[in-house]
């Protein structure tokens, strides 16, 4: 069971660390005016990384389980506040 833990907290790492490079490129093409379909294509990854990441942090740090704070987890919480701002200031 712990195997399988590690393996999809591993694939979930990768999973993230590549879509949030996607997302800050997209961020890139739109504050430099190279893209006209950039912000759609953000629109869409904004709307389900909200989801996940408001999933995440809430299975994982609700207040019945202690949990060891782990990479992934300074990854997300990290991303997930320069994702909020970016979201509020420059998408709407």
């Amino acid at each position: 069971m712990k195997l399988i833990y590690m393996i999809s907290h591993e694939v979930q790492e990768h999973i993230f660390d590549f879509t949030f490079i996607i997302i800050y490129f997209l961020y890139f093409l739109i504050a430099l005016g190279l893209s006209a379909t950039a912000p759609k294509y953000l629109s869409f990854l904004d709307y389900y990384v909200k989801i996940y990441v408001s999933l995440f942090l809430i299975l994982r740090f609700n207040p019945f389980r202690h949990v060891k704070f782990t990479s992934l987890d300074k990854k997300i919480a990290y991303n997930a506040g320069l994702f909020v701002l970016f979201a509020t200031t420059s998408i709407n």
